[in-house]
C-alpha cells in the first residue's frame, strides 16, 4: 500500500479527504453514492408516507371502510420496501466505514513507524499521550462519526427540499387582521414557523453546548491516562509486590481517577443544561405545528387527512432544520476525536522536525570494514553535552569493550552509532550495508507471536530450520523451550530477564551479523552463562566483531581492546 499520509502538518479537512483521493477512491465514491441514493429514496418514502396519512385519515373521517383497508395494504407494502432499503443502506454504510478505517489505520501505522516517529514520540515528546488509543479507537470513531453526520446532513437537506413544497401547499395563507391597515396575508406560514423555530433552537444549542468540545477532548485524555496507569501496574506487578507498594499505587490510581470523575461531572452538568433546552425544544415542537395548523383546519382549508399530513410534513422539516440541535453531542464528540488525531499526527511532524534540527550527524559507508566515529559531540534532548570530540576507529576482526562511569553516555554512544539518537554532531562511517550490524539492548524485546517468530525478529520470514533453533536453545540451557517454538505467548512476561537475554544471543547466532553491539546484554546472567554465550559467539560466528558495553570486569577477557569514554566526558 502506498503511504499517502505524509510527514507534514494536517488540518481536519485534509485528514478526512485523503482517503477520498487515494487509490480506493473510485470504489469508495461508488459506495457513498449508493448510500446517498438510498438515503434520498428513504426521504421520498417519507413524502409518500405523509401523503398516505392524508388519504387514510380522510377515509377515516368519511367512514370509508373499503378505502381504509386498501390503504392499510398499501402501507404494509411501502413499509416492507422501506425496511429493506434501510437495512441495506446500513450495511453498505458500515462496509464503507470498515474499508475507510482499515485504509486510514494502515496509513497511521505507516506514518507512526516511519522515520522512527514512534521512538521520538515515546522518548522525546511530552505532548502526545497514548498513540495506541489514537490509532485503535479514535480512527474508528472518526470514520463512523464522519459518515453518520455527513449522510445525516445530506438527508436533512433533502428532507427540507422534499417537504417544503408539500407543507407550502398545505399551509395556504395565514390571514392576520391589521385593523385599518387591512389584512396581512402570509403564504406558506407553516414553513416560516418551522424555519424560525429551528434557527432559534440551533443558535441556543451552539451557545449552551460549545464547551462540550473541549470537555470531551479532556475526558478522553484523562481516561487514557487512567488506563495507562492501570496497565503500568500490571506490567510492573512483581516490582510493586516486592516493594510492597500497593498503597502508593492505589493513591496514584485514585488521584488520576479523581481527575477522570471531575471532568466527567463537568460534562454531566453541561449536558444537563443542553438536555433542559433540547427536551423542552422537542416537546414544544410536538404541539407547535398543531397550534399553527388548527386555524386552517377549522376554516376548512383542509380536512383531517390534510391536518395529519401537515403535522407530519412540519415534523419532518422541523427535524431536518434541527439536525444540528439533535446532533450537537455527536458533533462535539466528533470534533474532540479529530482534534486528538490531529494532535497526534501533527506532533509526529513536530518531533521529527525537532530531531532533524538537532541532528547534525553525517553518516557514510566505507569499504574498509571499519566503524569510524570522528569529532562526535553527543547531547541530551535538553541540550546538555554528554560526550565531546569522540574519535574512535573500530576495526573488524577485533572485539571491544566500552567503559565509563554510570550516566556518562555509553548507551547513548551506541544509540548514536545505530543512528537513532538525534542530538549531537559529527561524522560516522559504517561498513557497507551488506555488512550487517546488530544492536542488543539490555532488555530484550520479544514481539507478540510464536517463540520462533520472536527468535527470528526482526525478520518476518527466516529460513532458519526448527532443528537449528532447537539446537541453539539447548546450547544456551533453554531446553525447556525446545518443544514450544510454535506456541504463541506473551514471551516477555513468561521468561525471566536472564532467559530473555539468552534468547537475544540466539537471535544473533541465527542472523549472523558482521558486527554486534551488546549494551549490558549479559547483566542478568551469572558468570557461567555469560561465559557460555560469549564462547558461542566466538565459536559459531568467528567473523563477527563484538562491541560490549558493561560494568562487569568479567566481560573484559572476551575482548581485545577497551574504549574508555571517560576521556570524552564533560
Amino acid at each position: 500500500m502506498d503511504q499517502q499520509l505524509a510527514a507534514r502538518p494536517y488540518t481536519a479537512w485534509q485528514l478526512i479527504k485523503i482517503y477520498w483521493q487515494s487509490s480506493q477512491r473510485f470504489f469508495a465514491y461508488f459506495m457513498l453514492a449508493v448510500v446517498l441514493v438510498m438515503s434520498i429514496f428513504l426521504v421520498g418514502m417519507d413524502v409518500i408516507f405523509t401523503t398516505w396519512y392524508n388519504y387514510f385519515y380522510d377515509a377515516l373521517q368519511d367512514y370509508n371502510r373499503h378505502a381504509a383497508l386498501d390503504l392499510l395494504a398499501i402501507f404494509m407494502f411501502l413499509a416492507a420496501v422501506n425496511i429493506v432499503v434501510s437495512v441495506y443502506r446500513y450495511y453498505i454504510q458500515q462496509f464503507l466505514a470498515l474499508r475507510w478505517r482499515r485504509w486510514l489505520t494502515e496509513q497511521f501505522l505507516g506514518r507512526w513507524l516511519e522515520n522512527r516517529s514512534y521512538y521520538y514520540l515515546e522518548n522525546f515528546d511530552e505532548h502526545t499521550d497514548n498513540p495506541d488509543q489514537r490509532i485503535q479507537e479514535d480512527i474508528g470513531s472518526l470514520v463512523l462519526s464522519t459518515l453518520t453526520l455527513t449522510i445525516g446532513l445530506i438527508s436533512a437537506v433533502t428532507t427540507i427540499f422534499a417537504f417544503i413544497f408539500v407543507l407550502w401547499k398545505l399551509s395556504g395563507y395565514l390571514n392576520i387582521p391589521l385593523g385599518r391597515y387591512g389584512t396581512l396575508h402570509i403564504p406558506g406560514y407553516l414553513v416560516w414557523v418551522g424555519i424560525i423555530y429551528s434557527i432559534i433552537g440551533t443558535l441556543c444549542t451552539f451557545k449552551i453546548g460549545y464547551p462540550l468540545v473541549a470537555l470531551n477532548f479532556e475526558q478522553q485524555r484523562r481516561e487514557a491516562n487512567f488506563r495507562f496507569a492501570a496497565i503500568d501496574v500490571r506490567s510492573h506487578a512483581e516490582h510493586i509486590a516486592l516493594y510492597r507498594g500497593e498503597d502508593n499505587q492505589k493513591t496514584i490510581l485514585q488521584k488520576i481517577f479523581s481527575g477522570v470523575l471531575e471532568n466527567w461531572y463537568a460534562i454531566i452538568l453541561r449536558q444537563k443544561l443542553l438536555l433542559w433546552f433540547t427536551a423542552g425544544y422537542n416537546q414544544v415542537s410536538v404541539i407547535l405545528p398543531l397550534v399553527v395548523a388548527l386555524p386552517n383546519y377549522f376554516n376548512k382549508v383542509f380536512k383531517l387527512g390534510g391536518l395529519m399530513q401537515a403535522l407530519s410534513a412540519f415534523s419532518r422539516i422541523q427535524d431536518a432544520f434541527s439536525f444540528i440541535v439533535n446532533s450537537y453531542t455527536a458533533i462535539a464528540e466528533w470534533r474532540a476525536v479529530i482534534r486528538r488525531l490531529l494532535t497526534f499526527l501533527n506532533h509526529m511532524d513536530e518531533v521529527e522536525q525537532a530531531a532533524k534540527a538537532h541532528n547534525k550527524f553525517v553518516f557514510s559507508e566505507n569499504m574498509d570494514e571499519k566503524i569510524i566515529a570522528k569529532n562526535l559531540t553527543i547531547k541530551t534532548p535538553r541540550g546538555d553535552t554528554l560526550l565531546t570530540n569522540v574519535n574512535q576507529e573500530l576495526i573488524h576482526g577485533r572485539n571491544y569493550v566500552v567503559k565509563g562511569h554510570s550516566g556518562l553516555g555509553k548507551s547513548t554512544f551506541v544509540r548514536t552509532l545505530a543512528g537513532i539518537w538525534p542530538f549531537g554532531a559529527g561524522e560516522i562511517s559504517l561498513p557497507e550495508k551488506k555488512k550487517s550490524i546488530m544492536f542488543l539492548p539490555q532488555t530484550n524485546y520479544m514481539p507478540l507471536g510464536s517463540l520462533r517468530e520472536a527468535i527470528v525478529f526482526p525478520d518476518k520470514i527466516h529460513d532458519a530450520p526448527d532443528e537449528l533453533l532447537i539446537q541453539l536453545l539447548q546450547e544456551c540451557d533453554l531446553s525447556q523451550l525446545t518443544g514450544r517454538l510454535h506456541d504463541v505467548e506473551r514471551w516477555s512476561e513468561h521468561l525471566s530477564p536472564g532467559e530473555l537475554q539468552r534468547i537475544a544471543f540466539i537471535r544473533v547466532l541465527v542472523h549472523k551479523p558482521f558486527w554486534v553491539f551488546l549494551d549490558e546484554s549479559t547483566s542478568a546472567l551469572d558468570l557461567a552463562h555469560e561465559k557460555q554465550v560469549y564462547n558461542l559467539l566466538k565459536n559459531k560466528l568467528p567473523d563477527c566483531s563484538v562491541v560490549s558495553v558493561g560494568h562487569q570486569p568479567s566481560i573484559d577477557s572476551y575482548h581485545d581492546l577497551e574504549i574508555d569514554l571517560e576521556v570524552y566526558g564533560t
